[in-house]
């Protein structure tokens, strides 16, 4: 145990003795003396400085007196503007106050009472609109008997209304120029009572019938052109189909059964 460790402690100093020559030797080749190199950029950069001060100090003085002189006419002239006098601001804040008072006296008129007014003018004018309804059909039937419905097709209680719709849809119904569904007559069927869509009185409900709209169908089509088409033909009541969206409404009147149906044709 003890040559072992003898053996070891040998190996450990002769590793310890040549990295020190190994060391030795790479510095004693490798070693520079920079001292000199030092020495020499120091001279170097003495003698820069000299020859820099000395290349300064034959420049000649700038002469300031110029520049001194224009920023002492300016400071006299900045001294001889007038001081403005103060703007009393008081009176037109006084005439703004009062204006914004003004402005938060005035009142909006109350519409609900002419809204009222204006359906209670729409009711009176119920009573008028049926009497020329009455007036309408006495005067269909003053037209010739040839106008009448062919025989075959005489009304027989329910029956009888089904055979006048069968004869209304083979009517010749046609399409008003420049729209996608305004009929030129209900002639497929009796029209829809358009009074269930909400926002449509009885009078604005003829005023449909004289565009051509008589069935929810017709409405449930609808596209934003079509409404821009017929709120052009609704003076007074601009703005109405869309507030109380009539399209959505119509969609759900057609397809209920007291719905008139679409025909296949349109």
């Amino acid at each position: 145990m003890g040559f072992l460790l003898l053996k070891i402690f040998f190996l450990l100093a002769l590793a310890a003795g040549s990295g020190g020559a190994l060391t030795y030797w790479w510095f004693r080749r490798h070693y520079e003396d920079v001292s000199l190199e030092y020495a020499r950029s120091r001279e170097e950069w003495q003698s820069w400085r000299h020859s820099f001060e000395e290349r300064l100090a034959a420049q000649p003085e700038v002469d300031l007196e110029p520049v001194t002189a224009q920023l002492g006419a300016l400071q006299t002239a900045i001294s001889d503007i007038p001081t403005p006098e103060p703007v009393d601001l008081r009176p037109l804040q006084a005439r703004l106050d009062e204006l914004g008072q003004r402005i938060e006296a005035i009142r909006m008129p109350d519409l609900a009472r002419t809204d009222q007014r204006l359906t209670a003018i729409e009711h009176a004018l119920f009573p008028v609109q049926s009497r020329l309804d009455e007036l309408t059909a006495a005067v269909r039937g003053l037209q010739p008997a040839s106008d009448a419905t062919p025989a075959g097709h005489e009304d027989s209680g329910e029956g009888g209304d089904l055979a006048t719709d069968a004869a209304d849809a083979t009517s010749d119904v046609e399409v008003r120029e420049g729209s996608s569904n305004l009929l030129s007559h209900a002639g497929h069927g009796h029209p829809d009572d358009l009074t269930r869509i909400k926002g449509v009185a009885k009078v604005l409900e003829h005023k449909l019938h004289d565009v051509g709209v008589f069935y929810f169908w017709q409405i449930a089509e609808w596209t934003p052109d079509d409404v821009q088409h017929v709120e052009s033909q609704l003076e007074g009541f601009h703005r109405r189909i869309e507030d109380d969206d009539w399209v959505g409404q119509a969609m759900e009147l057609a397809d209920q059964p007291s719905a008139a149906p679409r025909p296949k044709d349109h």
